[in-house]
């Protein structure tokens, strides 16, 4: 009798860890349903923007953060979206909405003169709006367009050029620590944190950055002509009133404003400014995976 219920008992257990596995499996499977449903919607959601560039309307193309090749503004994520405003009729201009504080030259410099290209290929008006601040290499950006606006509080200007390094040479000898580095050709150390560096090499750095800044002056003072000053080029940065007055600018104007007074109000859509929910959602998911099986960076 006590076999019979033994056997009984096993029997019932197996029979609910069976209808717990297929419950299980079809919570799994609603959930898996549910989730591609979701990527779905995020695809459509993140790639249905074309659908909105139809009508006569301005193209906004923001230009947020710094400027390099690994970030937020470069040439592979800027022009492509401005070649597509200029390829739809139904956009009638382009302003460039500014807010970054430099960075790259390479990558500014390319910009510049994709811009300039775009511009003597097409007869679409490109304007420049310089938010919150355009220096530095946000400048040289802005400096492509036709005409530059801000506002009479943004930062405009530092149209410059620099190098940072550190030397820790005087640290390490007081710790009696010393370097040892191997290297092929001369001047290979030139940067190096443990040496001090040698007035040749003071030299050659400062021709470096000179070359540099002259191309950067250049290109200002052929895109502004004689609207600019020289006292613009030192590498301080104003207010949007005082750029306006050393020819930086041309007028204190918002985005609104320039399609207001050039585009006859027309509407304005941000070709770029889209949350990519698909590549969100995936790196959210790995971020997840990886914290759960305890790999961290």
């Amino acid at each position: 009798m006590d076999d019979n219920k033994l056997l009984k008992d096993i029997v019932d257990s197996l029979v609910e860890e069976r209808k717990s596995e297929k419950k299980f499996r079809f919570i799994t499977r609603i959930l898996f349903f549910l989730f591609i449903v979701f990527l779905i919607i995020s695809v459509a959601l993140s790639t249905s923007n074309n659908a909105n560039y139809s009508g006569d309307h301005v193209a906004v193309i923001q230009i947020n953060g710094m400027i390099s090749s690994a970030g937020p503004v470069n040439s592979e994520l800027i022009l492509p979206h401005i070649q597509r405003a200029i390829n739809n009729d139904s956009c009638i201009g382009i302003i460039l909405k500014i807010n970054s504080p430099g960075g790259s030259a390479t990558q500014s410099k390319i910009i510049f003169d994709e811009i300039n290209k775009i511009r003597a290929a097409s007869d679409k008006k490109i304007y420049a709006v310089i938010e919150d601040v355009g220096a530095s290499g946000g400048y040289y950006i802005a400096a492509s367009a036709e005409k530059i606006f801000s506002s009479s509080s943004s930062i405009v200007g530092s149209i410059g050029v620099r190098l940072d390094s550190f030397n820790i040479k005087r640290l390490m000898d007081k710790l009696g620590i010393e370097s040892q580095i191997l290297s092929s050709g001369k001047d290979k150390t030139i940067l190096d944190p443990f040496s001090n560096l040698t007035d040749e090499h003071r030299s050659h750095l400062e021709n470096l950055l000179n070359n540099i800044h002259n191309q950067f002056i250049s290109d200002i003072m052929l895109s502004r002509g004689d609207k600019v000053g020289d006292n613009a080029f030192t590498g301080l940065f104003w207010t949007g009133a005082v750029a306006k007055k050393i020819g930086l600018i041309d007028d204190l104007l918002s985005a609104y404003d320039v399609s207001e007074k050039f585009f006859n109000k027309s509407k304005l859509i941000t070709y770029n400014g889209d949350r990519d929910i698909l590549k969100e959602l995936i790196n959210t998911s790995i971020t997840t995976t990886n914290n759960i099986i305890g790999i961290r960076y």
